[in-house]
């Protein structure tokens, strides 16, 4: 029988929902860093592309010290270089990740972790949102790559007969996951700041892709927000016996970060970035 996080523990189960956004996911670290200092600790992690890999090291048992030692020692040669293979399948070739995932995750503890993880994959075939739950499936460095295959830019992953792009294609937030696994606390982590500030007019094709796709990758969340707003109100009315509130807090960016991050990983970027979660999380959390 499934283990039931609120009546084990005397408080609501907590979840920590972590968006995708390449190297901005250093801000993720940040925000973490100050949960873990004011002992808000998630039974249940939620992650897509680089989201789906801070998740996985924490659920991994990585403190938030270990996390950023990651991070900071992380360029982009350990990412990605030029594909150089034939047939032609992306733009960079992701087999250095496969190496530099054991610096994030200690995959042999994952396995044996009692926190509940969940990442996103797009599987390609079907077009469908794919969720790996690590209470059904081992979580291999395979599925993680998976979450992080952006399409065109890396190459798909493929896992037995299916072939997965970034989960962000079909949910870069992926909020309703964590409702859907009993979450009554939920702290999300955008890495954008489109829905929640102005953003100014772009003024050139590259800024314009820019908002264009933090557009994108919002939407879904836009609606999972919806969702939550809905349960809430059954909840209210007496009318959801499956649900209890479910508390929500978003961090988000308190400044724009350049879409030349998604692909780009420097240690003093990095740096300024897990700087900048913690003292947004700070300030949108110390008073709760």
């Amino acid at each position: 029988m499934e283990k039931d996080l609120r009546t084990e523990n005397k408080r609501p189960a907590r979840a920590l929902v972590l968006s995708g956004g390449g190297g901005r996911g250093a801000y993720e670290c940040g925000v973490y860093k100050y949960m873990e200092e004011a002992g808000l600790i998630p039974d249940i992690l939620v992650g897509t592309s680089i989201g789906a890999i801070n998740a996985a090291a924490i659920a991994s048992g990585k403190t938030a010290w270990e996390l950023e030692a990651a991070w900071l020692s992380t360029r982009t040669r350990d990412i990605q270089r030029f594909w150089r293979l034939r047939p032609w399948r992306s733009i960079y070739d992701t087999s250095p990740w496969v190496r530099t995932l054991h610096r994030f995750i200690h995959f042999d503890a994952l396995a044996r972790t009692e926190k509940r993880l969940l990442i996103t994959a797009t599987e390609v075939e079907r077009g469908d949102l794919r969720i790996f739950d690590n209470r059904e499936t081992e979580i291999t460095p395979a599925h993680v790559l998976a979450s992080c295959s952006i399409p065109l830019v890396y190459p798909w992953t493929r896992i037995g007969d299916h072939h997965y792009w970034d989960g962000a294609v079909m949910a870069n937030t992926p909020l309703a996951a964590a409702i859907d696994a009993g979450a009554d606390e939920i702290y999300v982590v955008l890495l954008s700041p489109v829905g929640e500030r102005y953003i100014p007019l772009p003024r050139w094709p590259w800024q314009a892709f820019a908002v264009m796709l933090d557009l994108a990758l919002s939407a879904t969340f836009e609606n999972d927000i919806k969702q939550l707003e809905r349960i809430n109100q059954l909840v209210a009315q007496q009318r959801d016996e499956k649900h209890r509130y479910i508390r929500c807090r978003v961090i988000v960016p308190s400044k724009a970060i350049g879409l030349a991050q998604i692909l780009r990983y420097d240690p003093r970027t990095s740096r300024e970035l897990i700087e900048l979660g913690y003292r947004d999380a700070r300030d949108a959390l110390a008073e709760q």
